[in-house]
């Protein structure tokens, strides 16, 4: 099943949304994000990583998604 994090779900008021067959992957597109469009490197602050890990969900659609929207 798919899984899917949005910045909405851990408490951010961003419309950013990553979705993807695991939870390495999801995590890995909401890094991404946070470094390109926040300078926020999440991979280097585990305590963060792990929030965002989780706020992941399953996807009931069940389709891979690209991730949208921006972050603050």
């Amino acid at each position: 099943m798919a899984k899917t994090f949005r910045c909405q779900d851990a408490g951010l008021p961003c419309g950013f949304k990553a979705t993807g067959e695991g939870e390495d992957e999801v995590v890995a597109k909401a890094v991404a994000h946070a470094r390109q469009k926040h300078g926020v490197d999440l991979s280097q602050a585990k305590t963060l990583e792990r929030y965002a890990r989780r706020a992941i969900r399953d996807d009931s659609r069940g389709r891979a998604e690209s991730p949208v929207g921006t972050w603050g």
